[in-house]
């Protein structure tokens, strides 16, 4: 983990979660599954803009229903490092 950003790729997609699309912050976790934070497939298609957005990396809407919290932020973090 690299300790050159302020925040990291967890933190932030944490954040979007609790911030953006209102997931009580005690659910948030890096053990749970994206698809029980992430409740309908809208919330699904606007949380890989707003990883998008915020992080410039596109993340695949299946990847986010199948993801753990821990393990899309390690995904995310990667493509961000392999540019």
């Amino acid at each position: 983990m690299t300790t050159s950003a302020p925040e990291s790729v967890l933190d932030l997609i944490s954040e979007l979660l609790v911030e953006r699309f209102e997931v009580p912050s005690e659910e948030v976790r890096e053990s749970a599954p994206l698809r029980d934070l992430l409740t309908d497939s809208l919330m699904i298609v606007e949380m890989a803009i707003a990883v998008h957005e915020t992080l410039g990396v596109k993340v695949d809407e299946e990847e986010l229903r199948t993801a753990t919290l821990a393990g899309f932020a390690e995904s995310v973090e990667q493509r961000r490092t392999d540019r």
